[in-house]
């Protein structure tokens, strides 16, 4: 679908209250792919809504990375990925 990507949303938060409101957000947008690892499929209306939301959480204890995943062009895929997007950008650190 054009104008949608799929994001990795990484976080490294040392505050359990931070780190949990941010958990809170990413169940919003997408789904973990592991502890501190969220995959989001986006639009840009929902990337600009979820960078809104990550930046008024106004984390203290540590970052947030966006990146926008690139499958097509310069990621090698071992096995079956929950869903896949050809389209292409970079990572926002909030």
């Amino acid at each position: 679908m054009k104008g949608v990507g799929e994001y990795a949303v990484v976080y490294d938060i040392s505050s359990d209250k931070e780190r949990s409101r941010v958990d809170k957000v990413l169940r919003g947008f997408g789904f973990r792919i592991q502890k501190s690892v969220f995959e989001c499929r986006l639009d840009k209306k929902g990337k600009r809504e979820l960078i809104a939301r990550l930046e008024a959480l106004n984390i203290r204890t540590g970052f947030i990375k966006i990146y926008r995943l690139e499958y097509q062009t310069r990621t090698t895929v071992i096995g079956t990925p929950p869903r896949e997007d050809p389209d292409a950008e970079s990572a926002f650190i909030v």
